[in-house]
């Protein structure tokens, strides 16, 4: 699984895009607080759900409408509004799990937990972050040799590559008061890297 964004970034109503090697997702919770991943594609006319917004608990496609319940299918056609829409208009979903104040999505729908940190208790969410590093550079300075995250005593750095050359990293701490020192930590490492690298 793939560590996407945190936690608190999505609140209950929010649209939240990502993507993964350039592999679209679209993100948001529903309004009993569980997170859902799709492919950020309405499955009509191909425009990005991550352009919509909330009606009903449903995330509904901005072009034209089309609403989409939180197993992905469409379940209304504003042009046509006696239709029962079909079972075969739906979006792919993926399957998301959130832990240790991330959101981690399984791009190949293998439902391997595996690759999740194996974190416990409470964490909080720190902060994403953009750097405009390859991913094998941002993963040496994170002495990170594979997987997607390293856990320290306290401390929680995960990543995942949006594009060739960008490397997102996510970090979480399971000392709330710690949150502002982590998040200074993490912006200098960008400013580092993208020093050396650009």
């Amino acid at each position: 699984m793939i560590p996407v964004g945190l936690s608190i970034d999505l609140r209950h109503g929010d649209i939240m895009p990502a993507r993964h090697y350039d592999e679209p997702v679209v993100l948001w919770r529903d309004a009993q607080g569980i997170a859902h991943a799709w492919e950020d594609r309405c499955p009509h006319r191909g425009v990005r759900l991550s352009l919509g917004f909330m009606r009903n608990d449903r995330l509904t496609c901005q072009y034209h409408g089309w609403q989409f319940d939180r197993d992905g299918h469409c379940r209304v056609i504003p042009a046509h509004p006696s239709l029962n829409p079909p079972a075969t208009i739906r979006t792919r979903v993926y399957e998301v799990v959130e832990k240790a104040g991330m959101l981690w999505v399984d791009f190949a729908n293998r439902g391997a937990r595996a690759a999740i940190a194996p974190a416990q208790g409470n964490w909080y969410g720190v902060r994403s972050l953009a750097i405009r590093a390859p991913e094998n550079e941002t993963r040496a300075s994170l002495v990170l040799e594979e997987g997607q995250w390293r856990l320290s005593a306290d401390r929680l750095l995960a990543l995942h590559t949006p594009q060739v050359g960008i490397t997102m990293v996510h970090m979480a701490v399971s000392d709330e008061s710690a949150r502002l020192k982590a998040a200074q930590w993490l912006t200098h490492l960008r400013d580092t890297l993208e020093e050396i690298v650009c």
